[in-house]
């Protein structure tokens, strides 16, 4: 009895082992089925895009299965932007679009969200308050993170439809925006034309004079350098002859050489040089500096060819050049923290400024979205602030923003930093050059990376017990709840400065970069702190703040902790020797204006020998003058307008020429005609393509000073990246627009710039600016094709017009080639030049070259 009872029991659970296996091995389950995101297709497509009366855009989303199951609802798609409202519009009722951090963005399907069986879409659409005008603005960096997972896979099959130029045109009619359509850029440069080589400068920056002399100087059979006195620029000189020429090149201390180094005994500025080519080449100067850039110059004589392959003989007109700098502080700055670079594109840098006789480097080594440089003590920087991916709350490392994507180990842009080895050996290669580095740790503001890291740090200690060393480099308040969103639309990017432990931290960090610099034995005079963009409302509802202040009796509010934090940071930058530096926020305080807050000028840091970098200059946002008021006012300032020379901003508004738009765009001309010292004139159009009122301008704003002219020690080109991605990005960044600021940082003001009639001052800046495209489109580009292995400079594209019949064509920087096909087919090298109007015939295609062959994007002309 006990048997019958048991066996249909046993008989129930094997029947009920055996469906469950079959459910597990045949894929019955649709809830177990494996669903490859390589099977997702996602596509992205503007729908309208409006510049007035009021910027919008439209676009959608749409998500199609091309596998063999289903796709359920639970998956996440993150991606990247920063041209999309923090809360878009969504106008499908079964998605989310919602902002997190930064750029970065998630997509949320609602629980009514269909699934999608194979061969299925779906689409959505939404709205934003901005008008769009680069396709790189568009989402990109896409991944998707499925149901029940913690780990990003990429979505490989994402395209995003691009719109054409003549899109753009069609979106902007009325609005008076710069479209650079092809007979735009016809218009821009119809008073250029092709000079001769004697008719420009021999090198650039311009020398401050040089002399053609009759004849030429030629080089055979072995090079000897002669000197007693400058071997280190003899030894690079030397060093790169060999580069350049297939005979022998030797140092000798005596006896005749066919280059010869002299010191100059009458007084002349460190920097300063003469170089004479006649029977043979002669160097003179003062000082090591300025034998160095007598070096360059003479590189910079050199047959371009020599660059592409080593040349057994070669002339030189014969010149005499009496040169020095107009500015002592010529300087170049790079952020590396939004997107990385590596060690060997920041040396190939270096040996570009120092080409052209830049010599600060300005590096940026944190900032929210990355930590780049090894504290040694502090693994957690580099550890946590250094790595971009995926994850739920950036617990172990960054979001990846910018689109650096999902995996923080396979992300170039968006993980990596320099080792403490890295940066001396950095800071060496930059010494050898003469370029001085200046490292920037931003504080308070713009330290995200830095918060989260030691945010780590502290719950590991607490985990192990030791609060006190939790506590120690603590940089928030974990009860802080202030609200506010940053410039680059960050929350809780402020370090807490009410706690003693920001400045334990601080230190430790300065500290440590200290030890780089000595191990280097590179001296530092000056540290860059940041000081910008810290958001309103910053501290506002901090609990350690509130008490802080109460405790305080200078204190009366959290207005009053800035002047608070940048005593504390001067003091401890005295006490180490170092000059206090920023962005020209760490020299200003608001005021009230016509009941407006508006910045000026803090008299409390104004003698005490803060350089503030003044960069906001935007036409039309207030501060055209602020680095006038701040010189004025007993600043020592370098000017960086961001309308002139911030490099980040776009060539123009193509909307395939990728880069920023916020202070208007900035191509090699914009660059040029910074005029530093009277920056009302530096632009005739704001960033909407409006004639500004110089008149009206400069009645409203405050003029330099004497004493101010004074404090005015130099000008700076700013990189920053959030669009930059990779090395090749970045040199098309710069170049050629980079040479703008040289001519600007080392030459003096050109004549044109002291014409008080408007019109006669844009007439004689056209004709010197025909001089100075020239030398770029005859001489520079064609040579930075090789130069340290070759860059990637930005090729422009051509205008162009059609005209009873004939097809005119031109470019910015005479001295390139245009080419053209009457096919519609692409130009290559081998296509005929365009030399002279022709008629048009059906599909024209035309584009520019460089004498070696490297082309920019063309253009095409109908009949």
């Amino acid at each position: 009895m006990a048997n019958w009872e048991l066996n249909p029991g046993i008989n129930m659970l094997k029947h009920v082992l055996h469906l469950v296996l079959i459910l597990l091995f045949s894929g019955c389950s649709f809830e177990n089925q494996s669903f490859e995101v390589d099977d997702i297709h996602l596509n992205w497509e503007l729908l309208s895009n409006e510049a007035i009366p009021k910027q919008s855009h439209e676009a959608k989303f749409t998500l199609t299965n091309k596998g063999e199951n289903e796709l359920e609802p639970g998956w996440e798609i993150y991606f990247n932007t920063i041209f999309l409202s923090l809360s878009p519009s969504s106008h499908s009722e079964e998605v989310i679009i919602e902002h997190l951090s930064g750029d970065f963005f998630r997509i949320k399907p609602k629980a009514d969200f269909p699934k999608l069986g194979p061969g299925e879409s779906f689409s959505f659409s939404y709205s934003s308050d901005n008008f769009l005008v680069k396709n790189s603005h568009s989402p990109h960096g896409i991944y998707m993170v499925q149901k029940g997972e913690d780990e990003g896979k990429v979505i490989q099959n994402f395209h995003a439809k691009p719109f054409k130029l003549h899109d753009l045109d069609t979106f902007a009619d009325g609005s008076g925006l710069p479209i650079p359509t092809i007979n735009y850029l016809y218009e821009e440069n119809k008073n250029l034309k092709l000079l001769s080589q004697k008719e420009f400068s021999p090198i650039i920056p311009t020398p401050r004079s040089y002399q053609w002399v009759e004849g030429e100087t030629s080089i055979r059979g072995d090079i000897t350098i002669t000197t007693s006195s400058f071997e280190r620029s003899a030894t690079i000189l030397k060093g790169q002859l060999e580069k350049i020429y297939s005979g022998n090149v030797l140092i000798s201390n005596s006896g005749q050489g066919n280059i010869i180094f002299e010191k100059k005994t009458e007084p002349i500025s460190k920097e300063a040089y003469e170089l004479e080519i006649g029977e043979v080449i002669t160097i003179r100067a003062s000082d090591e500096k300025g034998a160095f850039y007598a070096v360059q110059s003479l590189l910079a004589l050199m047959p371009i060819e020599a660059f592409s392959s080593p040349v057994s003989e070669f002339s030189l007109n014969r010149i005499l050049i009496q040169d020095e700098p107009r500015f002592g502080y010529r300087g170049l700055f790079l952020d590396v923290a939004r997107n990385f670079q590596s060690k060997q594109a920041i040396l190939k840098l270096l040996d570009l400024m120092a080409f052209y006789k830049l010599n600060v480097f300005h590096f940026n080594l944190a900032n929210d979205e990355g930590w780049r440089i090894e504290i040694p003590g502090l693994p957690e920087l580099t550890e946590i602030g250094s790595k971009r991916g995926h994850s739920k709350d950036e617990t172990d490392f960054l979001w990846p923003y910018y689109g650096s994507g999902p995996d923080q180990e396979n992300s170039p842009n968006g993980s990596g930093y320099y080792s403490a080895a890295d940066f001396v050996e950095i800071l060496q290669y930059a010494h050898e050059r003469h370029i001085e580095v200046i490292p920037e740790i931003g504080v308070p503001a713009h330290s995200r990376a830095a918060i989260i890291a030691m945010r780590k740090r502290y719950h590991n200690k607490m985990a192990s017990g030791d609060e006190t060393g939790a506590r120690e480099y603590l940089l928030e308040d974990f009860d802080d709840r202030s609200e506010y969103l940053s410039a680059q639309n960050f929350r809780g990017n402020a370090i807490c400065i009410c706690q003693e432990s920001a400045f334990t931290f601080y230190e430790k960090v300065i500290d440590e970069l200290l030890l780089m610099y000595r191990a280097a034995n590179v001296p530092i005079k000056t540290f860059h702190t940041g000081g910008d963009e810290v958001p309103k409302g910053s501290w506002s509802k901090s609990p350690i703040c509130e008490k802080f202040i109460s405790e305080t009796p200078d204190l009366h509010s959290i207005h009053d902790l800035p002047n608070y934090f940048y005593t504390r940071i001067n003091n401890m930058f005295k006490a180490k020797g170092l000059q206090t530096a920023g962005w020209e926020e760490i020299g200003q305080r608001e005021v009230l204006v016509n009941g407006k807050e508006t910045a000026r000028p803090n008299p409390v840091f104004a003698d005490e020998g803060f350089r503030v970098y003044a960069w906001n200059s935007v036409a039309g946002w207030g501060g055209e003058d602020m680095a006038y008021q701040l010189a004025n006012s007993g600043y020592e300032v370098v000017v960086c307008n961001s309308s002139n020379i911030y490099f980040d901003l776009a060539y123009n508004m193509d909307p395939d020429e990728p880069g920023h738009q916020w202070s208007g765009y900035v191509d090699l001309k914009t660059a040029w005609r910074t005029v530093p010292l009277n920056h009302f004139i530096s632009n005739e159009r704001d960033m909407y393509g409006r004639m500004i009122d110089l008149d009206a301008l400069a009645s409203e704003k405050v003029i330099l000073t004497e004493t101010g002219k004074k404090n005015i020690k130099g000008i700076q080109g700013q990189l920053w990246t959030e669009t930059v991605k990779g090395q090749e990005m970045m040199e098309y960044y710069l170049l050629p627009k980079m040479l703008g600021l040289v001519e600007r940082a080392w030459a003096n003001d050109p004549k044109w710039t002291l014409i008080k009639n408007h019109g006669e001052r844009k007439e004689a800046m056209e004709e010197d600016w025909n001089v100075f495209a020239n030398a770029v489109g005859q001489r520079e580009l064609p040579r930075l094709d090789h130069l340290f292995g070759g860059f990637n400079t930005r090729i422009p594209k051509p205008g162009a017009k059609v005209e009873n019949g004939l097809l005119h064509a031109n470019i910015e920087t005479p001295g390139l080639l245009i080419r053209y096909t009457k096919n519609g087919t692409e130009p290559d090298q081998n296509s005929p030049l365009f030399t002279a109007e022709l008629p048009i015939e059906g599909k024209m295609k035309i584009k520019v070259f460089t004498p070696s062959g490297r082309s920019g994007r063309s253009i095409t002309v109908h009949k």
